[in-house]
């Protein structure tokens, strides 16, 4: 038995019964809604809300976007690019291309990449393709993918517990790796996500894993590397990415898996993971091949990353040493009773995330200007 839309929706995080689409949720980001206090109305009413609700001056902390935008190649290539091309595709004249340089970029061949109108198809095709009600999914908690029938808490330090996940992962039909995890935004070395895998493996064969690497551009810690190669290797293993983090284009909705091309079956016959188009396929090439703005995008976080850990830590309230685009701050109250105060001074902030919605709050990391102006608002309702 397939997993229920009730039952997707509730693993990815809404739990309630009113945003009940799970294209709208992939699409639009269900972190923005419950920013905005919407988490529970009807779908087309939080839509017209979403859109007359946010001032022209709110800083948007929710989503774990990045408000600096894509690389400027990326710009250039969209304006220029508009030409008679685009009344061909069947296929998308440029799609090759763009699975060609994915797989360019990840040292495989072009059967070991899929792509999809954003990385949360992926995940929606894997829970289709393997879990069932005798085949549980096992995940970290809290994580991306919550409400799993086997949730592993984090540990003391909020890392995953590999330990007890690979304990866990005997007779499941999915582990779910988030690799850094979202939201408590820990990091694992290469070496410890390998030992992991191989170890479910061994210890249960038919189960597949899934490595999230959504936000390992922006790791600085030493030893970070991805699964893609270890998902070339091993049946039912298989990575993610995405272009709405660290690439800047949210917007155009793009993402992408590595996997054994039997792998990949599985999850384009589980869910239809749409299909990219000829301005999708060129920006996405141009972004790939603009590695010196991805290194500079990656130092200007790690830049406001460490100034916004810094100023927490002056006001007495830490968080783990992040390797995203978001910290995880260990506030002593509730992540709703910071929210609504933030709100209502122009600040959204991030969802809850249950176990830890009572003492921990994310706060996605925005340009310098925005974290200092959402400083002086942090401030003030810690203070109070």
């Amino acid at each position: 038995m397939s997993l229920s839309r009730r039952a997707f929706v509730r693993r990815l995080g809404m739990g309630s019964a009113g945003i009940a689409s799970a294209s709208f949720i992939i699409g639009h980001g269900r972190e923005e809604l419950v920013a905005l206090g919407f988490e529970d109305l009807e779908l087309e009413d939080a839509m017209q809300r979403q859109r007359a609700a946010v001032p022209p001056d709110a800083i948007k902390l929710s989503s774990n976007e990045n408000l600096r935008g894509p690389s400027p190649k990326v710009l250039e290539v969209l304006r220029q690019h508009p030409s008679t091309a685009l009344g061909y595709g069947y296929p998308v004249p440029s799609s090759r291309a763009f699975t060609q340089a994915l797989a360019t970029a990840h040292n495989v061949e072009p059967q070991h990449v899929v792509t999809a109108t954003g990385s949360g198809a992926i995940l929606r095709a894997a829970q289709n393709a393997y879990v069932t009600d005798s085949r549980p999914l096992v995940s970290g908690d809290p994580s991306y993918m919550r409400g799993a029938e086997r949730s592993i808490s984090v540990n003391s330090d909020l890392y995953l517990d590999l330990d007890a996940m690979v304990d866990a992962s005997n007779g499941a039909g999915l582990v779910f790796l988030c690799n850094p995890n979202n939201p408590t935004s820990t990091i694992y070395p290469l070496s410890d996500i390998e030992t992991a895998v191989r170890a479910i493996k061994r210890r249960s064969p038919n189960t597949a894993v899934l490595i999230d690497e959504a936000y390992i551009h922006y790791a600085t810690a030493p030893g970070v590397g991805s699964g893609d190669q270890l998902s070339v290797e091993l049946p039912d293993v298989f990575m993610t990415r995405t272009f709405s983090k660290a690439f800047g284009m949210a917007g155009m909705r793009m993402g992408y898996g590595i996997g054994q091309p039997e792998t990949l079956q599985k999850l384009r016959q589980a869910w239809g993971l749409g299909s990219i188009n000829e301005l999708q396929s060129v920006a996405g090439i141009a972004a790939i091949e603009d590695t010196a703005h991805m290194e500079w995008e990656r130092e200007e976080n790690r830049r406001i990353r460490e100034w916004t850990l810094s100023q927490f830590e002056e006001i007495g309230f830490g968080a783990p040493d992040s390797q995203t685009n978001f910290i995880f701050v260990e506030l002593g109250r509730p992540a709703s009773e910071f929210r609504d105060a933030c709100r209502a001074n122009g600040i959204l902030v991030g969802r809850d995330f249950p176990p830890m919605e009572q003492t921990h709050a994310r706060i996605s990391l925005g340009r310098m200007e925005d974290m200092q102006r959402a400083m002086e608002v942090f401030k003030k309702v810690l203070e109070t």
